[in-house]
């Protein structure tokens, strides 16, 4: 069981909805779940994430690592691998996952460990597996392969607390997009009779949502609903990138829309960017030396709640290490410092065995078209077959449910308070009249009910 003075973040939240912990709601009387102020939300989600003590820190350290010098952890603090910030009332506090997240990222004690030698390095013979499969069954030229049909049933529970006796519950849950990779999608039964699915039109919303609401009586309130859809897997030979690609037609609207570099969390790499390709202008090339860049540097490491990093790009360059979104941002955002449009994709990975959260990302090469690139996944080096160590920068797996084509976008219909996930939407969002719901206080669940492939 966590620590119920915690906030339950995106890592946190994931082991609890994928049923590896659990959690026991909190009472909506405390005014620390319930988010009426966005400001004192988010001040509140940093206090809890930076919940120890600077002496607290070391002994949970001393306790993970067994054998660690408090001249080594001294090092760590001054190399900034063990996240620290100076509070409000002068005191520096220490990121509660960092004890666990020094093992990921101090290299002396990752490489003792286990020999990291970059993201996708330690790939399951599954994952190298299904890749391959893909490969051989691609023509290369992205045309998609090996379609599934996947139902799933998407449940989120509100317990009941006389505090929110009467009151309106609204919440709004993920639902797929109609994209190159995804298609036929139905819904087959929802709890509630009435909803609303927005349109998957960025214009309107880049989070796809089903809405519900229904008063709270006196029970537990639960929405649920039943959806299909056929999901493939997409693959680009590196050799039909490099024979089909053109100069980009800089005064298309999806080339300025997609370079930009004024949209929310991402930043102007530019400086950065030109060091990592050099002299090279080929711009598949490029997206392939930012890739192994990333690869090769920022280690997978659990994150802060994203809704209280300013930029996350920025956040990754200077701690030195990334969950699946931190990096997908980083790359977009080097990507457009070089002029080559890339974009956001997120919502779930459904793997045998892996069902989680997960984000990535997508490079456009004129000529070619819209190119899935999943850097968390990483080069699998352990594969002797270099097109299935490279595949994860050209190709994605037909294991993915895609519910969103951009962060930080407003909902439909629009939420009234703060979101726990400003960033992202994969869990849900809730609120009552009093507030947002932050997560503590309700559950989601995604169930995988049927995966059958269509081939």
């Amino acid at each position: 069981m966590f620590n119920q003075n915690f906030s339950i973040s995106r890592c946190i939240f994931f082991a609890a909805m994928m049923g590896l912990t659990a959690f026991t709601a909190q009472s909506a009387n405390d005014s620390q779940w319930v988010e009426a102020d966005s400001a004192k939300a988010i001040a509140g989600r940093i206090e809890r994430d930076f919940s120890l003590t600077l002496d607290e820190a070391r002994a949970q350290i001393k306790s993970v690592y067994p054998g660690i010098t408090d001249a080594h952890i001294d090092s760590c603090l001054a190399a900034g691998y063990i996240e620290t910030r100076v509070m409000d009332n002068g005191e520096t506090r220490v990121f509660r996952k960092s004890p666990r997240n020094l093992g990921l990222i101090d290299p002396q004690i990752r490489d003792a460990q286990k020999a990291w030698t970059g993201r996708g390095s330690k790939a399951a013979y599954a994952r190298r597996a299904t890749a391959a499969y893909n490969i051989g069954r691609s023509t290369g030229d992205g045309t998609p392969v090996n379609p599934q049909r996947v139902t799933i049933t998407f449940t989120l529970t509100v317990p009941f607390n006389e505090a929110l006796a009467g009151d309106s519950v609204r919440v709004w849950m993920p639902y797929p997009l109609e994209t190159v990779r995804q298609s036929n999608i139905q819904l087959l039964k929802t709890s509630q009779p009435d909803y609303y699915i927005s349109s998957g039109n960025p214009d309107e919303s880049v989070h796809r949502t089903m809405y519900m609401a229904a008063p709270m009586t006196d029970s537990d309130l639960t929405f649920s609903y039943t959806f299909s859809y056929d999901v493939a897997a997409q693959y680009f030979s590196p050799d039909y990138i490099e024979s089909n690609l053109r100069p980009y037609n800089t005064n298309s609207e999806l080339y300025r829309r997609f370079t930009s570099l004024d949209d929310v969390h991402i930043a102007n790499l530019g400086a950065l960017a030109r060091e990592i390709v050099g002299s090279e202008t080929n711009p598949y090339r490029q997206s392939e030396m930012v890739f192994d860049f990333i690869n090769r540097h920022y280690p997978w490491a659990g994150a802060r709640e994203y809704s209280t990093i300013e930029n996350i790009p920025q956040y990754v360059l200077d701690h030195g290490y990334g969950d699946c979104g931190q990096v997908s941002l980083l790359y977009i955002s080097l990507m457009r410092s070089l002029g080559v449009p890339a974009r956001w994709e997120s919502g779930w990975m459904i793997h045998p065995g892996e069902k989680n959260f997960h984000d990535w990302a997508e490079v456009y090469f004129e000529g070619v078209g819209w190119v899935p690139v999943d850097n968390s996944f990483g080069r699998m080096s352990a594969d002797p077959n270099q097109a299935v160590t490279r595949f994860h920068s050209t190709g994605q797996d037909n294991y993915r449910l895609a519910t969103n084509c951009g962060v930080g976008g407003k909902l439909s219909p629009a939420k009234r308070f703060v979101r726990s996930e400003t960033v992202d939407f994969q869990a849900g969002e809730v609120e009552t009249s009093k507030g947002n719901l932050f997560y503590p206080l309700w559950d989601s669940t995604l169930t995988i009910e049927s995966n059958t492939p269509l081939d």
